[in-house]
């Protein structure tokens, strides 16, 4: 009999892309049915000392159609029947079914309480520190990674090791009438459920690491720390972060360099969540409008009216210097460390963009106000920018515009007259 193998890559490595065929999609950039384009934790990572928040930007729901929303913490999870969910409910914690959420140290001592049954169940070889969870957590199990199989016999099956850190945050968004016409009364009722409308039924999740504990750094000791013998097999090839910001291979090269420790794993800043400090807007440069024009800022409660088939160029505003240190740059010339890259996902509701995903060395795209349909003379449009940093930090922010018929702009419409804009 062949074996079934459930595959850890993320849903969205599994469908298929059609081509080819003669459909036509409408761009990823634009909302028009239900969708979940952003998901953040406050901070983007499980703290011992901390709990945080999570929250969802749901677009392109129907106003008069209330939302379900459903919530779970999952040590380890896999994609299994073409949905992503938890390996088995022992080891699934509830957050509830509100639109928000907290997470904390505890979901996850309680989630890792049965883990050991589960694997055992399952017949699976589970990640350092998660078969005896129950009997004393391990704080530094950090579990998730490969795929494991089922058939085989038992205990031959694997599921990552303890230098993969990916947890997860499960969840869910339906109409009510896609989940039967009343919201369930807990979150683990409805992730039982798989999304069967698409257009009406969202699931999703989020990667979460358990923030590594920060050392206190004092004075190399040699009295402390020993030479390690000459037998690489001796010497753990677990990484440590030494007290002067360098990642090492193992304990052994550090003391060798005759550094203090300042914790196990790799030497990272504690990860904290891009800031959108604002959205600006201005015309593209053209002949008449020079590049010189960096635009206004575009406030929230600023809705601009537009004529069909404006362009305005959209730019969003933050802190290069919020961009947090990843680690030692891997270019031996370089002279600063690695840092963040932020990346921009676009999306409208009206219209089109030119560049649904841009970066932080040119972060601008292009918004192109739609032609009014027959009979109308206006349209409110919405936008959003959602900005991730790759280490599951996120942000994001709203505007509308409205489209009208008959409009004549020569101007960026935040400007009132004139053709230039002063900067922000």
């Amino acid at each position: 009999m062949a074996k079934t193998v459930h595959n850890l890559w993320p849903v969205a490595a599994l469908i298929a892309v059609l081509s080819g065929c003669g459909q036509e999609f409408a761009p990823p950039s634009l909302i028009d049915k239900l969708r979940i384009i952003g998901a953040q934790a406050a901070p983007p990572e499980i703290r011992v000392t901390q709990t945080g928040g999570l929250r969802l930007l749901v677009v392109g729901s129907d106003p008069v159609e209330p939302l379900c929303y459903a919530w779970a913490f999952c040590p380890f999870a896999w994609a299994k029947d073409g949905n992503f969910q938890c390996i088995d409910p022992d080891v699934q914690v509830d957050l509830g079914t509100s639109p928000t959420a907290t997470i904390g140290i505890f979901h996850v001592l309680q989630a890792l309480q049965n883990a050991g049954k589960v694997f055992d169940k399952l017949g699976l070889k589970p990640p350092t520190g998660a078969a005896t969870a129950s009997q004393k957590p391990d704080l530094g199990c950090q579990p998730g990674g490969v795929a494991p199989s089922e058939g085989g016999p038992a205990g031959t099956g694997s599921f990552g090791g303890a230098d993969i850190a990916d947890m997860y945050i499960l969840f869910q968004v339906a109409q009510a009438k896609a989940v039967g016409g009343t919201c369930p009364a807990s979150s683990a009722a409805m992730l039982a459920t798989p999304c069967v409308d698409r257009d009406r039924c969202v699931a999703g999740y989020k990667r979460m690491v358990i923030a590594t504990p920060p050392g206190a750094c004092g004075p190399f000791a040699p009295t402390v720390d020993k030479p390690c013998p000459k037998d690489p097999a001796v010497c753990a090839q677990n990484r440590v972060c030494g007290c002067d910001g360098t990642n090492y291979a193992n304990d052994c090269e550090r003391i060798a360099a005759k550094v203090s420790k300042n914790h196990d794993g790799r030497c990272q800043s504690p990860n904290e969540n891009p800031v959108l400090l604002g959205l600006g807007l201005r015309l593209p440069a053209t002949d008449t409008i020079k590049a010189l024009e960096k635009g206004v800022n575009w406030a929230e409660e600023v809705t601009p009216t537009v004529a069909e088939g404006t362009v305005l160029q959209l730019w969003p505003r933050f802190d290069a210097k919020d961009k947090q240190v990843v680690g030692p740059s891997q270019d031996p010339k370089a002279t600063k460390p690695e840092t963040e890259t932020l990346v921009f996902a676009w999306y409208t509701d009206g219209g089109s963009i030119d560049r649904d995903r841009s970066y932080d060395d040119v972060p601008e795209t292009n918004w192109t106000a739609p032609t009014l349909a027959a009979g109308r003379t206006s349209q409110l449009v919405r936008l959003w920018v959602v900005v991730r940093d790759g280490r599951n930090g996120t942000d994001w922010l709203q505007r509308t515009v409205l489209v009208q018929k008959g409009l004549q702009l020569k101007a960026n419409p935040l400007c009132g007259t004139g053709l230039l804009c002063p900067t922000p």
